[in-house]
């Protein structure tokens, strides 16, 4: 019964020493201290004829913040890695930078999540809370499902999106809810026309198609003639 109560405690006390160096885990790597470059990164996402007028967020200790004003009803920002699926490798790598930028019906019903998860993330939630606050506030409605025609541009040659093969293609970004079926969509080839990116992780009941193009938002050539 002693070696039990014993066990019982040890893991206690790791589980709190994981929590804590969670609370604890240094984020300003994930800050950027020049705003008027983080605004101008995050307009990088879209052409000029779109990001110039519309509204950008910056990301603070707190969260993102309004930054500049709009008048197309876009919002542009940079993400960070902590928007990569839950439990992927990637999911800390501070040199990631993802600039993007959403049409009207992206800003009204998948921004907020991405708002959300990074509120509780550099409120240092963790993962496994950020999960479980994801699926609670879906399913009580609090975070709502994609309306019609939400996507988003992210074209900027500037972007690093992951570790390996950081700048990939530019792509547009289109959401849906999960009744989209799934399997029918191209994987990973950026010859094919539509791709499935829905992350693996399973929290969100969000399907999330792209669809690589040419040129990126400044109108060089991305992919290599013929393709």
């Amino acid at each position: 019964m002693l070696r039990c109560l014993t066990i019982v405690a040890a893991l206690a006390v790791c589980s709190a020493a994981s929590l804590s160096a969670q609370r604890t885990r240094d984020l300003t790597p994930y800050l950027m201290s020049d705003r008027s470059a983080e605004i101008a990164l995050a307009r990088t996402a879209a052409p000029k004829s779109i990001a110039d007028s519309a509204a950008v967020l910056v990301l603070t200790k707190t969260g993102y913040v309004n930054a500049a004003r709009g008048t197309n009803g876009f919002i542009c920002l940079v993400q960070r890695s902590f928007f990569a699926a839950i439990g992927d490798s990637s999911f800390w790598a501070p040199a990631i930078r993802a600039p993007i930028c959403l049409n009207p019906p992206a800003v009204r019903t998948v921004l907020p999540e991405m708002l959300k998860r990074t509120e509780w993330i550099m409120a240092g939630a963790s993962t496994d809370e950020v999960a479980k606050r994801t699926r609670r506030a879906y399913v009580s409605h609090e975070l709502p499902r994609p309306a019609a025609g939400s996507m988003g541009y992210m074209l900027s040659p500037e972007q690093h999106l992951a570790e390996v093969n950081p700048h990939w293609v530019p792509h547009l970004m289109f959401w849906f809810d999960n009744s989209l079926p799934p399997g029918v969509w191209g994987l990973g080839d950026v010859n094919n026309t539509i791709l499935d990116g829905t992350p693996r992780d399973s929290v969100s009941p969000i399907r999330l198609l792209l669809i690589p193009v040419r040129r990126w938002s400044d109108g060089t050539p991305a992919l290599p003639t013929g393709r």
